[in-house]
């Protein structure tokens, strides 16, 4: 940021509860940007800007992107609410050593390729995960406490429906959204296993109770949307953080 001055905001960082709409005014006042200050640097309205932080408003893959570019934001905590909300040195770089990896918590999930989608609902069954031999660990370190909830997987991204933020080959971990809440969940990325098919994609607005449907959005606008009843969903994981991701 050479034309705005920093302003720090670590007693508010991590925030993972917080909505979308809640982290972009958190970002906004910790550069200390009025909304007009932030539609300039966005390109776009007052009145936008204020609907995004009433949560009235989805932003644009394109307003993200220049938020995380632009205010020096982490792209995993303005997607998805995990981790810190800025990545950065305290000696100036842009990298922040977080200590040696023995010294580092960790947690080690089974890892499922969405690419393997036939045979994937088998998962489902009474035998559980451990009865897959083809299932691997793969290893999270300093996971959040939701993280260690049971039913935590990792996956792994097959496509582009999600680009830019979540390209092919990518490893992303979910933590299991149970049955009885599919109908609360809203404002985030999501796994979700239904009929006999898996995907991932993104979640604006739930229309299960009044419709009992669920539409679900890529985020790449050549992808469109996929809307599916509620009756057919077997299972769901809110993506929580990106774990494995070529550098481009």
């Amino acid at each position: 940021m050479s034309t705005l001055e920093r302003k720090k905001l670590s007693s508010v960082s991590p925030m993972p509860a917080l909505s979308m709409a809640e982290r972009l005014k958190v970002v906004r006042q910790a550069r200390g940007l009025t909304q007009q200050q932030m539609a300039d640097l966005l390109e776009i309205s007052r009145p936008t800007v204020a609907q995004l932080e009433g949560g009235r408003h989805q932003p644009s893959n394109e307003v993200l992107e220049t938020i995380i570019a632009e205010l020096e934001i982490s792209r995993n905590w303005l997607w998805f609410g995990s981790g810190p909300m800025e990545e950065f040195s305290p000696v100036g770089g842009n990298v922040q050593i977080l200590g040696d990896l023995e010294e580092t918590d960790y947690l080690d999930v089974k890892l499922v390729t969405c690419k393997v989608r036939g045979g994937f609902m088998d998962l489902m069954d009474e035998r559980g995960l451990e009865a897959y031999e083809n299932l691997t660990n793969v290893r999270i370190y300093d996971p959040t406490p939701e993280m260690r909830k049971p039913g935590t997987l990792g996956f792994e991204i097959d496509g582009d429906s999600m680009e830019p933020q979540l390209r092919s080959g990518m490893r992303v971990v979910g933590v299991r959204v149970g049955l009885d809440n599919v109908k609360y969940a809203t404002s985030g990325v999501y796994v979700v296993a239904f009929s006999d098919q898996l995907t991932i994609k993104r979640i604006k607005n739930n229309d299960i109770l009044e419709r009992g449907m669920l539409m679900l959005h890529a985020d790449n606008p050549l992808a469109g949307s996929l809307p599916i009843a509620a009756a057919d969903i077997r299972a769901m994981w809110r993506v929580s953080r990106i774990i494995y991701g070529d550098v481009i």
